[in-house]
């Protein structure tokens, strides 16, 4: 896989752009709940995850590439110290890292071995892509209730679906997004997206640790051990 090539692969997944075609093999699409309903469970929910303050997790992704009629599958780990700081360092197939503090975005691959710095301020449409992923991650749903149509698809455990306004610039990309959340609901296990480019992607949160410190290396962009 070329630089060019691979970074494209990696920002599709980072911008969270889409779910739905594994979804439909994991939940029962028809709403659950009344508009009274999902009020109390985006409110129970950001409860719950507004008691965290950092969170470490391991993921895995597959995504389905339409244009390239491939399936990629990403392993590495997400870091997140509220309200600012946010990593995700990809280690197979390939090294990758993006590092955002603030309104500074680093990125990092091994093919280079050089750090690329952008400001959000200067990139609009990167912006509310990491504004949403932001949203996803920290558990800050109910803002998001002006944005999307909200359904409850399973009460246990609690499954949302997701799907933007057409007002909304985040509805030109993603068809919806799908969110199945821990037993206890502290977090997500699973994240599953369509995009309106026909590609789809399953993330899924494994070996996850909230409110625990994090190395100071988990905030660099290259990675200190090669």
């Amino acid at each position: 896989m070329t630089v060019k090539l691979r970074i494209v692969v990696l920002i599709s997944y980072i911008c969270l752009l889409g779910i739905g075609g594994y979804a439909k093999t994991l939940v029962n699409e028809e709403s659950q709940g009344t508009d009274s309903d999902i009020g109390d469970v985006l409110g129970r929910l950001e409860e719950k995850m507004s008691k965290i303050r950092t969170i470490k997790t391991d993921f895995i992704q597959e995504k389905d590439i339409a244009i390239f009629n491939q399936k990629v599958v990403l392993k590495g780990t997400i870091f997140l110290q509220k309200p600012l700081l946010f990593a995700w360092h990809v280690r197979e197939p390939v090294r990758y890292s993006l590092v955002i503090k603030g309104d500074e975005i680093r990125q990092w691959n091994e093919d280079t071995d050089r750090v690329q710095q952008v400001y959000l301020k200067e990139a609009p449409v990167f912006k509310m892509i990491i504004e949403q992923m932001i949203k996803w991650f920290s558990g800050t749903y109910t803002s998001m209730i002006k944005e999307c149509d909200v359904k409850i698809l399973k009460q246990h455990p609690t499954t949302l679906k997701f799907t933007f306004l057409e007002s909304t610039v985040a509805s030109k990309f993603i068809n919806n997004v799908i969110v199945i959340f821990r037993e206890d609901e502290r977090y997500i296990h699973q994240i599953h997206l369509k995009e309106k480019s026909g590609d789809s992607m399953l993330l899924t949160f494994i070996e996850t640790q909230l409110n625990v410190p994090i190395d100071a290396a988990s905030w660099e962009a290259r990675p200190r051990v090669r």
